[in-house]
């Protein structure tokens, strides 16, 4: 048996412990000692990472009541020191506790459940079996940041057989064994393995991020302490640049984007006005020996109209291409059944990525300009 440090001191971020044995494994050593303040991951939670000795430890699990340490080189016997990832383990906590705090709420006002959690390198779900819309989950996040104004306690603790029968705790799956209990002060009581705060004040913030339905619930995403100050910083930083590109107060750019939308908008339909016209320019200008042309910085939609154009008024197949990375985007119209003949036999020659009907098709060959001239007269 491995002793749980993580379980009396969620804060030992440093320890000695005595190496019990070392296994090759594959390409990998598991380690065991006789105790760890290293949590194995669990409960929707990643492993902590840091050293023993100086060797790095990049994963850590449990099997019955034996911890492993997992590293790419051998630990010497005897004691070691050994120091966790102390910045990495604390936004774990914060995010954790967060989660209880949040699951808690949701759980008291709207009777749902916690049924999935997870806790990953830099985010946060948390999946209920209920709806919640937007503005409740503003209420929740709110009363959630409350908790931590209020700096509420926590408090983890095995309680015996017989306080563990009166209390009512939230679980999402039936336990066996002693229960480590997880209680937040007029908030929430859960079992829970992991380690977390002392209280709510080191969590710093609680801030819900987006949500969507997921199994007839619904699954939030959540960022807590260093997490959500990361976001923050990096959502600001795109701000300000966003900001000075619109020339735009920062207040304001979401309405100088609509802005932007509107002009882009109105800029597009003069351009299709235009390609329109260099359309009718180009077929009426186009030699009725040929059977193809070659056109630059053609959308597929313009060259569909363009081939269609010229199969119409030439009463030929005719293909419309433009220049991409690859090869050429491409639109090829005919009278069906001749066409799907055609089609087939320049897929056997050309390589070929698309497809159509009713007389048209389109797509991308990866071609040049020589191994068109094979097959069209451009």
């Amino acid at each position: 048996m491995t002793e749980k440090l993580y379980e009396s001191d969620s804060h030992l971020f440093e320890f000695t412990a005595k190496v019990i044995s070392v296994e090759k494994c594959d390409d990998y050593y598991l380690t065991v000692l006789d105790r760890t303040a290293f949590f194995p991951e669990g409960g929707g939670q990643a492993s902590d990472i840091g050293f023993i000795g100086d060797v790095f430890v990049d994963y850590v699990f449990i099997e019955g009541n034996i911890i492993y340490h997992r590293s790419k080189s051998p630990i010497s016997g005897g004691e070691v020191s050994c120091a966790i990832d102390g910045r990495r383990r604390f936004a774990f906590m914060q995010n954790h506790s967060g989660e209880h705090i949040v699951s808690g709420i949701i759980n008291k006002k709207f009777g749902f459940d916690n049924v999935g959690f997870h806790l990953g390198e830099d985010f946060v779900t948390l999946d209920f079996n209920g709806i919640l819309n937007r503005e409740q989950l503003a209420e929740i996040e709110y009363e959630a940041n409350r908790k931590i104004w209020e700096n509420v306690k926590f408090k983890a603790y095995y309680p015996s057989e017989g306080e563990l029968d009166s209390l009512d705790y939230r679980s999402k799956k039936e336990l066996l064994g002693d229960i480590r209990i997880v209680e937040i002060e007029n908030t929430d009581i859960c079992a829970c393995c992991a380690p977390h705060v002392n209280e709510a004040g080191e969590i710093g913030i609680i801030k819900l991020l987006d949500f969507e339905k997921l199994r007839g619930g619904i699954r939030i995403y959540m960022k807590c302490g260093d997490f959500a100050l990361s976001d923050y910083r990096s959502r600001y930083e795109n701000t300000v640049k966003i900001s000075a590109l619109l020339a735009a107060k920062q207040d304001n750019i979401a309405d100088a984007v609509s802005q932007l939308q509107n002009k882009l908008s109105e800029e597009k339909y003069k351009i299709s006005k235009l390609n329109g016209k260099l359309i009718e320019f180009i077929i009426g200008q186009f030699d009725s020996n040929l059977n193809a042309i070659i056109v630059e910085d053609f959308e597929i939609k313009e060259l569909q109209i363009l081939a269609d154009g010229l199969h119409k008024t030439y009463n030929k197949i005719c293909g419309a291409f433009s220049k991409n990375e690859a090869g050429y985007n491409f639109a090829i119209c005919g009278e069906e059944d001749e066409l799907n003949e055609f089609f087939s036999l320049l897929k056997k020659n050309l390589e070929i990525r698309g497809g159509g009907r009713n007389g048209m098709v389109q797509g991308t060959v990866f071609a040049d300009r020589d191994d068109l001239k094979k097959h069209f007269k451009i």
